[in-house]
C-alpha cells in the first residue's frame, strides 16, 4: 500500500547522547551498538580526542537515519487481487486484470468484501550512498596524556570496514471494504534483522608530541568482526482510500498512509517516527491497465536522526514526493503481468561522502623531511537524493479469488541504501 530507505560508528564510551542516549552500549545488545565496538573507534581507554568523537557522531547519525528511512519505507504488497465488476449501461462486465504488485490501483474491492494478503521479501544492501558496504573507510585519532595533561602521543588509525546488512521481511496485509468507495486496511511487518561488521586492512600510525613517528604500519591493531540480529514487529501502517470519481472503465481515488512507530527503532525493526503519506491514484481498467499514483511522506522525529548527539536534538525522517506510473497486461484470463516505476524522493537527508584525513609526520628523530599520507575515511553530508526502482512481477489465479504472486524488485540508481534485486512472493485471497 506505501512503499519504501545503516547505523554504525557510535560511542562505546558514552551513553547519554543521540540515539545512544537511550542505552548503555557498554552492556546493551542492540544493533545500533554492534559496529562500534567492530571498529574500535571508541575502545581505547577513553583516549579518544573530541574531533573524533564528533566525527564518529556524525557517521552514525547519517547511517541510522539511512536505514530507518529505508526500512519504514521498503515496498509492500497492495491489496488489488482478483477479478473487479464494472457495470455497463447496468450490465456488469468482468475483467481478468488482477492489479499491480507493489502499488495501488485506485479501484476499490468492494462492499463488505475482505481481502488477506501474505508476502515474503529478503533485502540484502549493498551500498550506501554509492559507498560500497564491503568497504567503508574510517579513521579515527586517540591521543594520550599523562598524570599532569600533557600529551605523550596521539595514534592514527585507519580501517575499512566490510558491513553485511540483510532484512528478511513478512508483511501481513487486511483490507475491508467499507463501502463501494471506501476501504480500509491494516499493514503489518515481521521484520528479521542480520548485521554484521569485519574491519580489514588495519593500520595505526603513532606519534609522539612533536609528530615524530614512534610506531607507523606495517604496526597495525587486530581486526575484528561483531555480528548481530534482531527479530519482531515492524511499523504497522494504516491505509484509507476513498473513491473520487468512477467511469466506465477509469477510477480515481485518494487516500491516505498512517505509519506507527511500532517497531523497535534501536533494533532496526522500526523508523522510530510517525509517518503520514496522502496520495491520489488513477486506474484505466482494461486488458492492458495503465495506473498512476503521487504522494507526498512526511515523518516525526527519531532518535536514529540526531545530527548533534544531543538530548532533545532529534530530527524528522527525510521524507518527499513519491511517485508509481506502470501498467498491468491481462495475459491469459488467469494470469497478469505487471511492471512499475517506483520514485521515492528524500529533502536535505544526511548522507555519507568519501573524505580524507591528512597526516603529516617526520618519519624518525634525526628526519629533516617530514611525510605526508592521506587516510582515507567517511564524513557526514547533506543532499536531496530519488531513489528509483523498476518493479516486474506477475499474478495468477488458480482458483476463485486465490491469487499467487511472484516480483523482483531493482534499484536503477545507487543512492540512498542500495540492494540487490530483491526477491518477492506473494499469496492472498478475497472473500
Amino acid at each position: 500500500m506505501t512503499k519504501r530507505t545503516l547505523q554504525l560508528l557510535l560511542l562505546s564510551c558514552i551513553s547519554s547522547v543521540g540515539a545512544m542516549g537511550q542505552i548503555n552500549c557498554s552492556t546493551s545488545l542492540k544493533l545500533v551498538c554492534q559496529i562500534p565496538f567492530s571498529t574500535g573507534a571508541f575502545n581505547t581507554n577513553g583516549g579518544v580526542t573530541p574531533e573524533s568523537l564528533v566525527a564518529a557522531q556524525g557517521i552514525a547519525t547519517a547511517i541510522n537515519s539511512a536505514i530507518a528511512t529505508q526500512i519504514s519505507q521498503l515496498p509492500l504488497a497492495s491489496a488489488s487481487a482478483g477479478t473487479v465488476v464494472l457495470y455497463r449501461a447496468g450490465v456488469p462486465e468482468t475483467y481478468n486484470n488482477l492489479g499491480p504488485i507493489l502499488t495501488d490501483r485506485a479501484q476499490t474491492i468492494g462492499r463488505h468484501r475482505i481481502f488477506i494478503g501474505f508476502t515474503a521479501s529478503q533485502f540484502f544492501f549493498t551500498d550506501i550512498n554509492g559507498i560500497p558496504l564491503g568497504n567503508v573507510p574510517f579513521t579515527f585519532e586517540a591521543t594520550a596524556k599523562d598524570n599532569n595533561g600533557n600529551v605523550v602521543s596521539n595514534t592514527f588509525t585507519s580501517e575499512s570496514t566490510n558491513i553485511h546488512f540483510k532484512v528478511n521481511q513478512y508483511i501481513v496485509v487486511g483490507t475491508y471494504g467499507i463501502t463501494d468507495k471506501i476501504d480500509v486496511s491494516m499493514i503489518v511487518p515481521i521484520e528479521r534483522v542480520s548485521i554484521g561488521a569485519a574491519t580489514f586492512n588495519n593500520q595505526a600510525f603513532v606519534l609522539n608530541a612533536d609528530n615524530t613517528a614512534l610506531l607507523v604500519p606495517p604496526y597495525s591493531p587486530a581486526a575484528t568482526y561483531t555480528p548481530g540480529t534482531a527479530s519482531g514487529l515492524g511499523d504497522i501502517t494504516f491505509n484509507g482510500k476513498y473513491v473520487v470519481w468512477r467511469g466506465e472503465h477509469a477510477t480515481f481515488s485518494g487516500g491516505m498512509n498512517f505509519r506507527t512507530p511500532t517497531g523497535d527503532a534501536l533494533n532496526y525493526l522500526g523508523s522510530g517516527a510517525w509517518g503520514f503519506n496522502p496520495y491520489l491514484v488513477y486506474s484505466y481498467l482494461w486488458k492492458v491497465s495503465p495506473h498512476a499514483k503521487i504522494g507526498y511522506q512526511w515523518n516525526t522525529a527519531t532518535e536514529l536522526n540526531n545530527p548533534t548527539s544531543t538530548p532533545g536534538g532529534n530530527q524528522a525522517l527525510p521524507g518527499g514526493l513519491q511517485y508509481d506510473l506502470g501498467g498491468d497486461w491481462a495475459a491469459t484470463k488467469h494470469l497478469t503481468v505487471a511492471i512499475d516505476l517506483l520514485g521515492s524522493q528524500y529533502l536535505n537527508s544526511t548522507k555519507l561522502a568519501l573524505s580524507t584525513v591528512p597526516l603529516t609526520f617526520l618519519p624518525t628523530p634525526t628526519s629533516t623531511t617530514k611525510t605526508s599520507v592521506n587516510l582515507p575515511t567517511v564524513v557526514r553530508a547533506n543532499s536531496t537524493y530519488t531513489i528509483n526502482d523498476l518493479s516486474a512481477g506477475v499474478k495468477w489465479n488458480p482458483y476463485r479469488d486465490l491469487v499467487l504472486s511472484g516480483n523482483v524488485l531493482f534499484q536503477l540508481n545507487n543512492v540512498g541504501m542500495r540492494s540487490r534485486p530483491t526477491p518477492l512472493v506473494g499469496i492472498s485471497y478475497k472473500f
